[in-house]
C-alpha cells in the first residue's frame, strides 16, 4: 500500500478562491480511491506532473474541487 499526501482544494462558486485541506491517505490504487469520492453526474480528469504528482480536476453540480496527490 502507498501512502499519499492529499491536498483537497473546494473552490468557492462567489469569489473562486478554494478552501484548501491537508490529509495523509493509504490506498494501492488512486482511481479506485477517486471513485469513492466522486458521484455519478461528477466529471473527472486526471493529470501526471512530471515530479509524480497526481492530480484530479473534479466538477460535481458546477463545484469545482482540486484532488493532487504526492507519494510520500
Amino acid at each position: 500500500m502507498k501512502h499519499y499526501e492529499l491536498i483537497h482544494e473546494i473552490y468557492n462558486l462567489c469569489d473562486g478562491h478554494p478552501d484548501s485541506h491537508i490529509k495523509e491517505v493509504d490506498t494501492d490504487d488512486l482511481d479506485v480511491y477517486m471513485e469513492g469520492m466522486t458521484s455519478k453526474v461528477s466529471t473527472c480528469e486526471k493529470t501526471e506532473r512530471e515530479e509524480g504528482s497526481v492530480v484530479y480536476e473534479v466538477v460535481t453540480n458546477g463545484v469545482k474541487e482540486r484532488y493532487t496527490f504526492t507519494e510520500v
